[in-house]
C-alpha cells in the first residue's frame, strides 16, 4: 500500500491478532498464505488493527487494502504464520499416524482410549438420576454402554493389568468361554460399530460428546475390521501419504 510505511506494515503483520486470523484462514481452507491473505475475516482483522493503531493510516488500509495484502513484505509474513498453523497441524496428525503405524498395538491403544471415552460418557449420563424419568430410554442405554465400554476396556487393556484388579480377570474368562467373537478383530470391530452407532443416534450438534464419542468408537470398529481382513496397511499407507502431502504444502508455504 503506497504511503503506508515498511514499519507500520511490519507492525500490523505482527499483531497477535493479525496472526491468528492468518493461521486460522490457512488451518480453515488449506491453503497457502497467499490465499488466507484473500480470506475477508483476515482482511478484516488487518483493517481493525490498522484503524486501532494506526488511524492515521485507516483510511488508506480500507480503501487500498487488496494492494496491501498483494505487497511481498506482508506475503512474506503471511507465510511464516500460515506455516505454522501447518506444523502445529502435522504435529497432532503425525501422532495419530503413529499410533496407527504401529499395527495391532497402536490400534488396540486408540481402541482402549475409545473405550475409556464411552466409561465417561456413560458415568456422566448415569449420574444426572432425574434422566430416569425425563429419558427413560437413553438412561437404561446408558447402562448397557458402560457394561459394553468396560468390558471392550478389559480386552484392550495389557493383560497384566488386569490380572491385578480382583474379579476382573474372571469377568473376561467368563466373557472368552461365552462370547468368543470378541477375542478377534472382526468381532471386536462389530461390536465397536454397534456401540457407536447406539452413542449416534442420541447425538446432536447440542451433545457433542455423544457425537464424538459415537464417531470415535466407529472409527476403531473400522480399523479393527481393517485389520482382519488385511487392509491396514493400505490404510497406513493412504493416511501418512496424506499428512506427508499436507507438511509439503506447509513447507512450500
Amino acid at each position: 500500500m503506497s504511503g503506508i510505511p515498511d514499519d507500520v506494515k511490519k507492525s500490523l503483520m505482527n499483531d497477535p491478532k493479525v496472526q491468528k486470523a492468518v493461521q486460522d484462514a490457512a488451518e480453515k481452507t488449506g491453503k497457502d498464505a497467499m490465499s488466507a491473505l484473500q480470506d475477508p475475516e483476515v482482511q478484516r482483522q488487518i483493517m481493525e488493527t490498522c484503524k486501532e493503531k494506526f488511524p492515521e493510516y485507516a483510511g488508506q488500509a480500507k480503501t487500498k487494502i487488496m494492494e496491501f495484502c498483494n505487497d511481498p513484505e506482508v506475503q512474506a509474513a503471511a507465510k511464516k504464520y500460515s506455516a505454522m498453523a501447518g506444523a502445529y497441524v502435522m504435529k497432532a496428525g503425525g501422532a495419530l499416524v503413529a499410533t496407527i503405524e504401529q499395527g495391532p498395538a497402536g490400534i488396540r491403544f486408540l481402541c482402549f482410549l475409545g473405550s475409556c471415552a464411552s466409561v465417561v460418557n456413560s458415568i456422566l449420563k448415569l449420574i444426572h438420576i432425574s434422566h430416569i424419568l425425563a429419558t427413560p430410554v437413553k438412561y437404561v442405554l446408558s447402562i448397557y454402554q458402560l457394561l459394553f465400554a468396560i468390558t471392550t476396556v478389559l480386552f484392550e487393556a495389557p493383560p497384566e493389568y488386569i490380572a491385578k484388579v480382583p474379579g476382573l480377570n474372571g469377568y473376561q474368562d467368563m466373557l472368552l468361554d461365552k462370547c468368543k467373537f470378541l477375542s478377534e478383530t472382526l468381532g471386536r470391530g462389530g461390536f465397536y460399530i454397534f456401540q457407536g452407532t447406539l452413542w449416534l443416534c442420541f447425538a446432536s450438534l447440542s451433545d457433542i460428546l455423544d457425537l464424538a464419542v459415537g464417531l470415535a468408537l466407529v472409527c476403531c470398529g473400522i480399523l479393527n475390521l481393517l485389520m482382519h481382513f488385511g487392509g491396514l496397511g493400505k490404510f497406513q499407507e493412504k493416511v501418512r501419504q496424506g499428512y506427508e502431502k499436507l507438511g509439503g504444502s506447509s513447507s512450500a508455504a
